[in-house]
């Protein structure tokens, strides 16, 4: 028997495992690579031009202040092309916003406190006093990650299980599961 307390956090990882799996992550942080982009080629040139060019400006040393002007928007552009070749900066905290929001409003529904059992039949999922009964024939398959392991009982839906609880719990219940596979 498994008992832990699910998380934002464990909902979030299986959205965007999922989203990873199917190809969306690319097609929805596509867009957002060229904000994020954008905005660290801003930033970056705004340091520079406050850092170098203002002053010059201020000491009327036009010759150097065009000069720092174009050090700051070469600046600028080599960083925002190095955070589009990197995946951007401001990408995963977006993304992963968008499946946080999803997995409070799951949680919400369903409670965060889980109970899973195994038995000859299937897993029993516990969820504050509601229950739900796997049969080992609706279990499709498990998959690993760093940090959890889904349980699926359908193409889109699984059962989280993370790893956190205690490796030796986890491994023991996962075993038993690939055991009835």
């Amino acid at each position: 028997m498994l008992e832990f307390t699910l998380t934002e956090a464990d909902l979030a990882a299986f959205a965007a495992h999922q989203a990873s799996e199917s190809g969306e992550a690319d097609v929805r942080s596509r867009p957002l690579r060229v904000v994020s982009a954008w905005a660290v080629g801003v930033a970056g040139y705004l340091v520079v031009a406050v850092v170098a060019t203002i002053p010059l400006l201020l000491a009327n040393l036009l010759l150097w202040a065009g000069l720092a002007e174009l050090a700051a928007l070469g600046f600028g552009v080599l960083l925002g092309y190095l955070d589009w070749r990197k995946g951007g900066l401001l990408t995963t905290p977006l993304v992963t916003r968008r499946y946080r929001l999803k997995a409070r409003e799951s949680l919400s529904r369903t409670g965060t406190q889980r109970r899973l059992s195994a038995d000859a039949d299937g897993i029993t999922i516990a969820t504050g006093d509601k229950q739900t009964r796997v049969t080992w024939a609706q279990v499709q398959r498990i998959t690993e990650t760093p940090g959890h392991y889904f349980l699926y009982t359908g193409p889109n839906g699984a059962h989280v299980i993370p790893r956190r609880v205690g490796e030796a719990e986890t491994a023991a219940f996962v075993s038993t599961i690939l055991d009835h596979l």
